[in-house]
């Protein structure tokens, strides 16, 4: 009898088709789990930008001066109030120079594109209701000046 010292054609092939299946299956895999985190990091950045806002409006958004009439009415639990806009936009720049400095121009460096964001650019509008309570609101349509390339789909804000 004749000893076998190889593989067969076939057995070759069916190899090289299982190893395409499992290397298809782990690009299709790896690319995914690069963009979900490339997502999450922005994530994370708006959410970096959204602490800042809130430090600033505790600290310095009382200093600003506001419209005298109402740019609209929010409901809040007593009863609804009117909310007064900032006369001027703000820039991220007059955030980090507020008070309590929330946030740095390297703070404003976007971690999914490593591009850092403009921060004299005046895109942050600031409300005040009748309560006293401060909002912020950045337009997503305005977010393209930043230069930053934020990807979000709306707009960054805590305004109701």
């Amino acid at each position: 009898m004749k000893k076998k010292n190889g593989f067969t054609l076939v057995e070759l092939l069916a190899t090289l088709v299982v190893l395409g299946i499992v290397i298809t299956i782990t690009v299709i895999t790896v690319s995914g789990s690069f963009s979900n985190a490339k997502n999450k990091t922005e994530d994370v950045f708006i959410k970096t930008i959204d602490d800042a806002m809130s430090i600033y409006l505790d600290s310095d958004a009382r200093q600003l001066s506001y419209s005298t009439t109402a740019a609209k009415t929010i409901n809040k639990t007593h009863g609804s109030v009117k909310v007064y806009k900032a006369t001027a936009n703000i820039s991220f720049g007059e955030v980090i120079e507020s008070a309590y400095r929330p946030i740095t121009a390297d703070d404003l460096t976007n971690p999914a594109t490593e591009k850092k964001c403009k921060t004299n650019v005046k895109i942050i509008e600031i409300y005040r209701d009748d309560d006293y309570v401060y909002y912020y609101r950045i337009a997503k349509d305005n977010l393209s000046k930043l230069d930053c390339l934020l990807n979000t789909s709306s707009d960054i804000r805590n305004l109701p």
